[in-house]
């Protein structure tokens, strides 16, 4: 421990201004994160550094949010280093939460940042998440007990993660899908708000096409531009912490009835990562999987083939071998 650091007397920051511009974006931001569920005191804590963000923003650099570059979160890191004089764990939050706040804003200009800190390995470790993927035979108890209930968009929150199971999408991606990417004969999807800024398409199962058309046709909007996943009154888009938490739910009820270990971290991107694991498992080409799933950098896949799920399976098919 550094106790000359801990006992010297720290600067005092700048206080942070807050103006009716920055008040309206943490405002934006608050409501997706309500939706969201977070802990009130998580909650509190990204406001209060959002409102750093936006005051170096609006009033040190004069821009908006929409069009930050590059250079412009370079200059705030390094404000907030030295000027703000904060540690490097802090960074790391700062960084997480700008992730999560252009993510939410449906704003792509950090995007570019967040790749070469990536490369540079600035603020994190930058691991793959270890979620815990996800089979046919779990994903069937999770759509049952949606089915069963007594919730007014079951019938959208069960076809739109099997959905997800079939096609691999992430979740943004699968919430922009529109009328006009559909080719519902063929069973062909556009992906086209992908994280890579790149078009890509997927497919479904017959069966899954089926239960899609038969949700389409109660939606309220069906034009080009309209999205097929909407909510119940007036075709709006849904949020996007929505899914995720009726997954979530789903998920709890089944651990707690005992029928998923209660160790097991299953979310609603297990669902993509079981999808890249059964491609694998099935002998799909790796490059393949990866254009299919969109990763930007084949490592990402490599991470899937080299998952303890198929670390298992082939110890279990070896064994049956000896």
């Amino acid at each position: 421990m550094d106790i000359e650091k801990l006992i010297s007397i720290k600067p005092k920051r700048d206080e942070v201004k807050e103006t009716p511009q920055i008040r309206e974006w943490l405002d934006r931001f608050r409501e997706e994160r309500e939706f969201d569920g977070i802990k009130k005191t998580t909650l509190r804590n990204d406001i209060t550094r959002l409102r750093v963000f936006l005051s170096f923003v609006f009033l040190e650099i004069e821009k908006t949010p929409e069009i930050t570059n590059n250079g412009d979160f370079v200059k705030f890191f390094n404000y907030l280093e030295k000027e703000r004089k904060l540690q490097r764990n802090t960074l790391d939050k700062y960084f997480k939460l700008l992730k999560v706040f252009y993510r939410l804003m449906r704003l792509k200009n950090f995007s570019q940042f967040e790749e070469e800190s990536k490369e540079r390995k600035r603020y994190s470790k930058f691991e793959i998440k270890h979620y815990d993927s996800i089979n046919a035979e779990l994903i069937n108890q999770v759509l049952q007990k949606i089915i069963k209930s007594s919730s007014r968009t079951k019938l959208r929150d069960a076809v739109h993660i099997r959905f997800l199971w079939d096609t691999g999408a992430r979740l943004s991606e699968s919430l922009n899908i529109t009328y006009g990417d559909c080719d519902f004969n063929e069973g062909l999807f556009k992906l086209r708000d992908t994280k890579g800024s790149e078009e890509r398409m997927v497919t479904c199962s017959g069966d899954t096409l089926e239960a899609l058309k038969h949700y389409c046709r109660f939606n309220v909007l069906q034009g080009p531009e309209d999205t097929i996943f909407q909510t119940n009154k007036g075709g709006r888009i849904v949020k996007v912490g929505w899914i995720g938490q009726v997954f979530k739910s789903t998920i709890d009820e089944l651990k707690e009835e005992g029928k998923i270990p209660k160790n097991k971290r299953i979310v609603v991107h297990s669902l993509r990562h079981g999808r890249a694991v059964d491609l694998l498992d099935q002998g799909i080409p790796i490059e393949i999987v990866k254009e299919y799933l969109g990763h930007k950098s084949i490592e990402t896949t490599l991470f899937y083939a080299h998952s303890k799920e198929r670390q298992q399976k082939m110890i279990k098919d070896i064994k049956k071998m000896l």
